[in-house]
Formats: C-alpha cells, sequence, structure tokens
C-alpha cells in the first residue's frame, strides 16, 4: 500500500465531498442531530462549483491517495478563532473509516504544519467537538487543550475542545518522528 499526501487538485473535489459527507455520518451522527448533518452534508452543483474555486483561489488542501484513490483530506488556514488571531489552523481532515490507524492523518497533518511554517506561522491550533473520540488525535499532534468554545452549527450550539501548539515548528518536529 502506497500513501501519496499531495495538494488537492480540481479532480478531487467530488472525492473530498464525498468523504466529508461519509465521514460527518459516522462521526458526528451520535453529536449532531441527523437533520443538521442532511442539511450540510448534501453533495450538488454549487458546493462542488466552490470546491472547484477554492482549488483555484486558495488550495489549502492536501488529499491523501492510496493506491490511486483519495481516501482522505484535511485543510489549514488562517484560524478562524478570534481568540487566536495570528495562529495557523488545521480546519478539517477526514479520512475514510476503512483507512484509519494507518497514520494517513498525521501524514494530512505533518504536510498542513509544513505548509503553515512556510507560511509564517509559528503558533496552531485545532478544534473538536467535544465527545468526538478524534480528540484524541488532536491531542496525539502535541497541541494542548486550552479551553473549551461554543460554536454555532445551523442555529444550534455545541462545544468544542481548541488545542493549541505554543511552537508550531516543535509540534512539526514532534509529529515527524512519530511516524
Amino acid at each position: 500500500m502506497k500513501v501519496i499526501i499531495r495538494r488537492k487538485e480540481e479532480k478531487d473535489v467530488e472525492d473530498c465531498i464525498d468523504i466529508n459527507i461519509k465521514e460527518w455520518w459516522s462521526t458526528y451522527k451520535d453529536l449532531i442531530p441527523n437533520q443538521i448533518i442532511r442539511d450540510l452534508q448534501v453533495k450538488n452543483q454549487e458546493r462542488i462549483d466552490n470546491g472547484i474555486k477554492n482549488v483555484r483561489e486558495k488550495n489549502n488542501t492536501f488529499v491523501a491517495e492510496v493506491d490511486g484513490k483519495v481516501v482522505g483530506f484535511s485543510s489549514y488556514g488562517k484560524s478562524r478563532n478570534k481568540k487566536f488571531p495570528d495562529c495557523g489552523e488545521i480546519y478539517s481532515c477526514y479520512i475514510l473509516d476503512d483507512y484509519h490507524g494507518l497514520k494517513i492523518g498525521r501524514k494530512l497533518a505533518d504536510k498542513v504544519m509544513e505548509s503553515l511554517i512556510k507560511d509564517g506561522y509559528q503558533t496552531m491550533i485545532t478544534a473538536c467537538l467535544v465527545g468526538n473520540p478524534f480528540n484524541a488525535w488532536h491531542k496525539a499532534l502535541g497541541g494542548k487543550f486550552v479551553c473549551e468554545v461554543i460554536t454555532n452549527i445551523k442555529g444550534f450550539d455545541f462545544k468544542e475542545n481548541v488545542y493549541y501548539h505554543d511552537n508550531l515548528k516543535k509540534s512539526y518536529e514532534e509529529n515527524k518522528k512519530k511516524f
């Protein structure tokens, strides 16, 4: 099995949408009401067009490819959290269930951290819904739990744990040693 981590291309947009939809159902079905997931996780032309536009304008997403198949992705950029205005942030990291445990998420995070460092960030945050089993992944990346915040999804408030990397370069170097 060969894992390739590369920048997302236009041809990957629909695969990433499919992964996002599957993983939202798998990950959030017991944390977020089904109606919200149904409303947010649709594959339509508008979402495809927005994905293509994002690739052309930002290209802030890496994909994981295994034997020619896109099996995961991670996107990043400037922190969206007003409490951490100078930080980089991993916005998302989704891997198809069948590929969990293969350190693909860690490899994606490595590329994201490397890119954030190249973009001049010295610190980084990640956020994960309270109750999500992947909080352990956020901790394993080296982030320290700093606070809970409220995030609003379709008019409903949910608690998220925020993990802070006060030395992004150190987290990146430590992460690389783990795989």
